[in-house]
């Protein structure tokens, strides 16, 4: 075959299209199949943003050059509208089937207005928020806020024509719901407008309404050698993100070509940007629509955890035992303990921490303010540039210093993206050090959706690796030797291609060889040649990657060794873990990287072997159960199409079956 890789944007795509295809699944409860397609249109919303956003941009600086897949900037625009185009009709039958079972469990949608005070609604809360604006001289075009709803009239008085738009502020409720008997009736705010327009505009006679939203640009770009002060840098970057330049503009509703026209010139879109769509303009809301039908609804899980009752058990128990942690399965309430029993101990001398994402109204950011209010040496190591939290981490980060946290920022040019936590103790007058590391970010939110795995011990060869990790990224000092970290963009990517390596060795001497690698992305071209290249020598591939995926597998004479398949279901699968076989004497690492440029060389990363026996022998279980996984699997073909794996017998699903077992240590 010509080419060696599959497209980044369109393997993207295709990850996205086996999230919407969720929904069809029969087994899953009516209203979780709604949350799918709310995460495909959320998905879809960053892809634009962020992805379209950057071709266009290539485009437009003449930069012309072909990716992995020989396909060009325009020639990519093209085929991510085709792909979307046909993702957008699917997703909007899939509803339209999902409603219609829905109808019948007595869930309707923008039905029977006159049984309900939709009319007190519109004129208490909504009427009192909304201003129309109608372009004239005296009011010019408004500035439309990225992916907001807004509705576009024209309508005539007196045989003259005006075009009225309304902006549906953010403030408002996206939906209403009420109850009647067994019955719920959801109501879309932009639905009400439409159907109260009248008052809005009386005296005028409405020719045509419809809906219109825009999608920015939101990508934050900066060169980083002209950055003085990051902090200042990141939040002019979130004022420029605002007014981005639009990539994507979605209409629902009849409308008049005429109108359609102007609005493009406005946003200066040629029709490649122009995006109909049906039944519903933006799906997002179907994430957070609740309604009491337990029957319908993910039954909840039972995480496992230790006893945490006897006052610093946590410490004394990790002294002895090195511990793992699958979330959602084990509870991440152990760290967040963790780092509080830290707070109040009066031991502890120092806490180091990593912070890329956290969740509003964290515990353990709050226990770090806790301690360094006592007097603790307290280090935060917060990522600024983590894309759509930048806001937040700002705040987070004036809140910490505010509290007397030493708060760092990192590298202008390297996103830090390691997740570690360093306790400091001082023990009977020898200091011993108490880890943290993880696939996974410290939120205790996104813990109950992802799935990732924690490893605690209190490894002095680890700790002590833990506090050069720390000393490289606060200090820029470069360590003279690392222990057990293997850290990006340092030496990550050449000890991968060791390990790999390893394994051509001793296929190439007729011993067994094998690698299984479960990442979220794969898309790295010397990395994919190293895989191809171990194919060739004999060695035994698994990949499991959820999302993209540039590797080609299955063809003779280049992959025919590696099989790729991708695991969606009820948590968002998010660990990163590495199995080598090593003629049996077999080595597993956990990491925070997936195997893309940009983490193996724009970012801070580790990687870290697990050696204690139990453990690995839980991993190792853990990876088969992902090989075993036939409900949720999708394979990956030699012509780019995932193939859902359904057995009939013999049924396992990976995370059902995670539940079942109790896999804390």
């Amino acid at each position: 075959m010509n080419n060696k890789f599959f497209n980044r944007e369109l393997s993207w795509l295709a990850f996205n299209e086996r999230v919407l295809l969720e929904a069809t699944d029969p087994n899953l409860p009516l209203l979780e199949k709604l949350k799918f397609i709310g995460i495909f249109s959320s998905n879809l919303d960053e892809f634009f943003m962020i992805r379209v956003a950057g071709l266009i941009d290539q485009m437009k600086s003449g930069y012309n050059k072909r990716d992995l897949s020989g396909l060009t900037p325009s020639d990519q625009l093209s085929k991510i509208r085709e792909k979307v185009l046909a993702l957008i009709k699917k997703q909007s039958d899939i509803f339209s089937e999902i409603l219609t079972k829905l109808n019948k469990e007595k869930v309707f949608f923008n039905l029977d207005y006159d049984l309900f005070p939709i009319d007190s609604i519109f004129f208490n809360e909504i009427l009192p928020v909304i201003t129309p604006i109608t372009i004239s001289p005296a009011n010019p075009f408004p500035f439309i806020h990225n992916l907001n709803i807004n509705i576009f009239s024209t309508v005539k008085k007196d045989g003259e024509i005006f075009h009225s738009i309304i902006i549906i502020p953010g403030s408002l409720k996206r939906f209403f719901i009420f109850q009647q008997g067994e019955s719920y009736y959801i109501f879309l705010t932009e639905t009400i407008i439409q159907r109260f327009l009248k008052f809005i505009y009386p005296n005028f006679e409405i020719v045509e309404s419809f809906l219109f939203r825009i999608t920015r640009n939101a990508d934050l770009n900066f060169h980083s050698e002209e950055v003085e002060d990051l902090y200042k840098e990141i939040q002019n970057s979130l004022i420029k993100r605002a007014v981005g330049s639009p990539v994507r503009m979605e209409v629902l509703g009849r409308f008049q070509k005429e109108s359609i026209s102007m609005l493009m010139e406005e946003f200066e879109l040629n029709e490649d940007g122009l995006y109909e769509v049906n039944e519903i303009i933006d799906y997002k809301f179907l994430i957070n629509i609740d309604i009491p039908m337990d029957k319908h609804r993910y039954p909840g899980i039972k995480k496992s955890s230790l006893n945490l009752n006897e006052k610093k058990f946590i410490f004394n128990y990790i002294k002895n035992n090195d511990i793992l942690l699958f979330r959602p399965y084990n509870d991440l309430t152990f760290v967040s303990q963790m780092v509080s029993e830290a707070a109040d101990d009066p031991d502890v001398i120092a806490i180091k921490m990593t912070l890329y994402r956290a969740n509003k109204d964290s515990s353990i950011i709050k226990s770090l303010e806790k301690a360094a209010l006592a007097g603790k040496h307290v280090c935060v190591v917060i990522e600024l540039k983590a894309r759509f939290d930048e806001e937040k981490n700002l705040e987070w980060a004036k809140k910490l210093e505010h509290a007397g946290c030493i708060v760092s920022y990192g590298f202008v040019d390297l996103k830090i993206h390691a997740k570690a936590l360093l306790i400091v103790k001082k023990e009977k007058g020898k200091i011993v050090r108490y880890t943290h590391l993880s696939t996974g970010n410290y939120n205790e939110l996104t813990a109950n959706l992802y799935t990732d795995i924690d490893f605690i011990t209190s490894n002095d060869a680890i700790g002590s690796d833990v506090v050069n990790l720390f000393n490289f990224i606060m200090s820029y000092s470069d360590p003279l030797g690392w222990n057990e970290l293997i850290v990006a963009p340092i030496y990550l990517r050449e000890k991968l291609y060791n390990l790999i390596d390893n394994e051509i060795e001793n296929a190439k001497k007729g011993s067994p060889a094998r690698i299984i690698v479960k990442l979220n992305s794969l898309y790295d071209e010397a990395l994919t040649l190293k895989l191809y290249e171990a194919s060739a020598a004999g060695v035994q591939i698994d990949l499991i990657i959820r999302g993209i995926c540039s590797l080609v597998p299955g063809v003779k004479g280049l992959s025919e060794n590696i099989k790729v398949k991708s695991i969606i279901g009820r948590f968002l699968e998010h660990p990163r873990v590495l199995y080598f076989h090593n003629k049996g004497s077999y080595k597993i690492f956990l990491s925070t990287a997936d195997w893309m440029m940009r983490n193996l060389d724009k970012r801070v990363e580790v990687l870290f072997e697990i050696k204690n026996h139990k453990l690995k022998e839980k991993l190792y279980d853990y990876l088969q159960l992902n090989l075993k996984d036939n409900q949720k699997s999708w394979i990956l073909s030699q012509n780019g199409i995932y193939k859902k794996q359904i057995a009939k017998s013999d049924r396992l699903n990976l995370q059902e079956e995670m539940q079942k077992l109790t896999f804390i240590l």
